[in-house]
């Protein structure tokens, strides 16, 4: 229902209310129906769970395999450049 296109007192009447508000009765008895007025507090993803989903990119795993690859050629230095690449992605990617 698009509660913006109705006037004032068609939406007293569709809420059973009025311009003075609801009694103490109809309030309680709307509290038991309906429960406290709160947003539902979503859980939120945690921080290590945050920090490997970077890790999940295609683009991501090429450059893994490729520092595994030189790592195995014994080509030391530029697995080391390759690994703190992905690293450091992770970390930006992170906190952004």
């Amino acid at each position: 229902m698009n509660w913006y296109q109705l006037g004032i007192k068609e939406v007293f009447n569709k809420l059973n209310a009025s311009e003075n508000g609801l009694s103490n009765k109809q309030a309680r008895e709307r509290l038991l129906q309906f429960g406290h007025n709160k947003l539902a507090v979503e859980e939120g993803i945690s921080k290590l769970k945050i920090f490997f989903h970077q890790f999940t990119s295609p683009l991501i795993y090429i450059l893994l395999v490729a520092g595994i690859a030189t790592l195995l050629l014994k080509e030391y230095i530029d697995s080391s450049v390759i690994f703190a690449v992905v690293i450091l992605n992770a970390i930006i990617g992170y906190f952004q």
